[in-house]
């Protein structure tokens, strides 16, 4: 997920120039006398920052103390902390380390002109126009339609009548578009077969009941204690105050290595179209460190950062977006990457649109995905592994209006990615204009290909996540297409396409415009409650995401963020001194063997006999259910109460045989058993993860655990008595060589004695 989503509001239209700039003078001066005048609501969560006088709220409770020490409250039901606060700022601007004894210094160097705290690249997203890129970029789109230019003008026009269709269709059925399925069920084909199609169509779906709600409910609580202890506390952006910089909470460790979540995962990823040859095992999904979602409600109003201290950056862009009515979408995974060709255009994954045939584009083909570079600019937040799919693991009752997709990536995708070299003939017509001359203004006869190709790439900035907006991709009718997914319950996993823009509708929250929550309806009293999100991303092993895995492991054990969320390298929000942060151990009470290692924690064993996973435990110490053998997960052996195992289930005991089948439109290669090419991935995964593991380097058809020193002393015997009958062949040859020597010499000998007795 972006490190700055963005504020939605439902009007028509941009606010003036004027009213744009006034807002960010008000802001700036609003953030100047808060900031030493400002006192914390009493019901509200605030922080001490490094300076007494400014204040930043916690997810879970009040607290404010110069101090890093533990108060509590009686105005918020949940226990209260506080935490020294770093200044943060804007994306892109580098953060100062947390407890900098050079405090003046600090303080000088942050002392920015209002012309400079005005980030270009954040703050575009909120204006009229994009931002002009440098002028290689608009030799990057030249190049990219050179050739080209007949066909693209006609694709164009195919799309935009594509769209059109798409959209009403989209708007006629809403969130019905959305399928779902029950986690009981990935292993019944009839039911799969439908859920499958309709996920491939519209991008998203919905697996009920993955974690069961009692586990979830522990999860929450143990999270809440946790957070407790933080000390190190980086307060989320004014403009999103729900998403916290949290990675290794005991919701998202147990989440990530829970064997249900990982089997979801891996049913997930089995529908993309694989074939024998892609360096990609969808079998072996790995963790991605993303962060929280936590909002408290009380008494029917929410009540976290209500009162929050923005710094002055943040105030700029909250201030922008609360004036901006346009609606705003993003595309996570890179933007400009998606145009260079050292990003995407390694794999030409984009090639087919690129060239007038986006009707080619196979959005469900991973091929051109494994060797891309989808974070050029290691923007804080942009993310550097590959991702089969973006989730959210419910782990309370979410109702509808937290997140809203575009459930069409094939045209979507296409689109924005075209957008960038057409320009109308005639401009937008003005606020509240009649539906016929909107009309008049999309229609493709309106729009035409650049003869000069500008340096503006709609929407896109470097280092930040593409966004699609209402002004700058008018076709997408985004007020009309955006679709609302239905409620989750705990435990409930939604996914949706890596290319898929979507949109956190509340990301400025507000007691008046949030959704009524089950606590707050009825005639009943409103019940206080917390509100959590994991982000869960789906990603399968490939090299690549190997070496971001080390990364990632290496965090993990320090307590560190995630690596894309800390470019500086400082561990800033370090999570280390906290009370109750889970361990390896911890890890493998839940997931087993499998969810160390989609942590890169163990190996992958790529042998025919596959460790079984232990069974899972919560950090209550009660058991959970084990899922039942499925052909979406590594074999196990069968046991009495398990479901009845499919044919494809015996075939996915030996990692290095061929494939059945190796169609693009096929899930063999995921459901069968892997080819030469996945187990070479898993040989390298092993290699980058464990260096010090001698036998992942051996050229044998699989690697094997360690060897046992029975194995060890057969071994070595066998060394033996390969020597001896080396040397016994040596000294044979030897001998042989010797015997002819013998005999030529003999053999010389008796012709010159011969030639002698004829001379006499």
């Amino acid at each position: 997920m972006s490190n700055v989503d963005v504020v939605q509001r439902t009007a028509a239209a941009l606010p003036s120039q004027r009213q744009f700039e006034s807002a960010m003078a008000a802001a700036a001066a609003a953030t100047a006398v808060t900031a030493t005048t400002s006192t914390p609501a009493p019901s509200l969560v605030t922080m001490a920052a490094t300076k007494p006088t400014t204040t930043c709220s916690s997810p879970l409770g009040t607290a404010t103390s110069p101090k890093s020490t533990i108060t509590a409250t009686t105005a918020n039901p949940l226990n209260s902390i506080s935490h020294t606060i770093p200044q943060i700022g804007v994306i892109g601007i580098k953060r100062t380390r947390n407890g900098d004894h050079k405090d003046g210094r600090n303080s000088k160097s942050r002392q920015r002109t209002f012309t400079k705290s005005m980030e270009p690249p954040v703050l575009s997203f909120y204006g009229t126009q994009p931002v002009p890129l440098p002028s290689r970029f608009g030799s990057l789109k030249k190049r990219l339609v050179t050739g080209h230019e007949s066909a693209l003008q006609a694709s164009w026009g195919r799309l935009l009548d594509a769209l059109r269709d798409e959209v009403k269709h989209i708007e006629e059925r809403g969130s019905g578009l959305i399928p779902s399925l029950d986690f009981t069920d990935i292993d019944d084909a009839a039911k799969v077969a439908p859920f499958g199609a309709q996920l491939k169509r519209y991008g998203i779906g919905v697996i009920r009941g993955v974690v069961p709600s009692a586990d979830a409910s522990r999860w929450v609580e143990e999270t809440k204690k946790y957070l407790e202890t933080k000390h190190e506390y980086k307060p989320p952006p004014a403009q999103d105050p729900t998403c916290f910089d949290f990675f290794w909470t005991p919701a998202q460790v147990r989440s990530r290595a829970h064997p249900n979540v990982l089997q979801a995962q891996r049913f997930a990823m089995s529908l993309w179209n694989t074939n024998n040859d892609d360096r990609l095992a969808t079998r072996f999904p790995i963790t991605y460190a993303d962060r929280i979602r936590i909002e408290s409600v009380s008494n029917g109003h929410l009540t976290v950062n209500g009162a929050a201290q923005p710094t002055h950056e943040d105030s700029l862009i909250a201030a922008a977006a609360a004036t901006s009515s346009a609606q705003i979408a993003q595309v996570d995974n890179g933007s400009l990457e998606r145009w260079e060709q050292d990003g995407y255009g390694r794999g030409g994954l984009y090639d087919a649109i690129f060239k007038g045939d986006w009707e080619s584009y196979d959005a469900w083909d991973p091929a051109g995905r494994i060797t891309a570079t989808s974070d050029l600019y290691n923007g804080a937040g942009a993310c550097s592994m590959m991702r089969l799919f973006q989730g959210i693991l419910a782990l309370t009752v979410v109702e509808p209006g937290m997140i809203r997709l575009l459930p069409s990536p094939k045209l979507s995708t296409a689109y924005f990615l075209l957008r960038p070299f057409f320009v109308p003939k005639e401009g937008p017509p003005e606020q509240g204009a009649s539906t016929e001359e909107w009309n008049t203004y999309l229609d493709a006869s309106n729009w035409t290909l650049e003869k000069e190709q500008s340096t503006i790439i709609h929407g896109a900035v470097p280092g930040h996540a593409q966004r699609v907006t209402a002004p700058w991709h008018p076709h997408l009718q985004l007020e009309k297409s955006l679709v609302t997914p239905p409620t989750l319950q705990a435990g409930d996993y939604i996914v949706w396409h890596p290319d898929q823009a979507y949109q956190f509708s509340n990301t400025n929250y507000r007691s008046t415009s949030r959704p009524q929550t089950s606590s707050s309806s009825g005639s009943g009293p409103a019940q206080d409650m917390t509100s959590m999100l994991v982000y869960t991303p789906a990603a399968p092993l490939t090299q690549t995401n190997a070496l971001f895995l080390a990364r990632q492991r290496k965090a993990f054990l320090r307590g560190h963020p995630g690596p894309d969320f800390d470019s500086t390298g400082t561990g800033l929000g370090s999570e280390a001194p906290n009370t109750g942060r889970l361990s390896e151990k911890d890890i493998r009470e839940v997931g087993g063997e499998e969810g160390l290692q989609a942590m890169g924690l163990a190996p992958w064993n790529i042998s025919p006999a596959v460790t079984t996973t232990a069974t899972p435990t919560t950090g209550s110490g009660s058991k959970t259910k084990s899922s039942s053998v499925s052909k979406h997960a590594p074999p196990t052996p069968s046991k009495g109460g398990d479901k009845k195992m499919k044919k494809e289930d015996a075939d996915d005991m030996d990692v290095d045989a061929p494939s059945r089948s190796s169609s693009r439109d096929s899930r063999g290669s995921s459901t069968s058993s892997s080819t030469h090419a996945q187990a070479e991935v898993v040989r390298l995964a092993n290699i980058i993860l464990f260096p010090d593991r001698y036998d992942f380097y051996m050229p044998t058809r699989a690697s094997s655990p360690a060897p046992s020193r029975e194995r060890n002393e057969k071994e070595r015997e066998r060394e033996r008595d390969r020597d001896r009958g080396n040397k016994e062949r040596e000294s044979s040859a030897r001998d042989k060589e010797r015997d002819k020597a013998r005999i030529e010499i003999h053999g010389s000998t008796k012709a010159a004695s011969s030639s002698s007795s004829s001379s006499s």
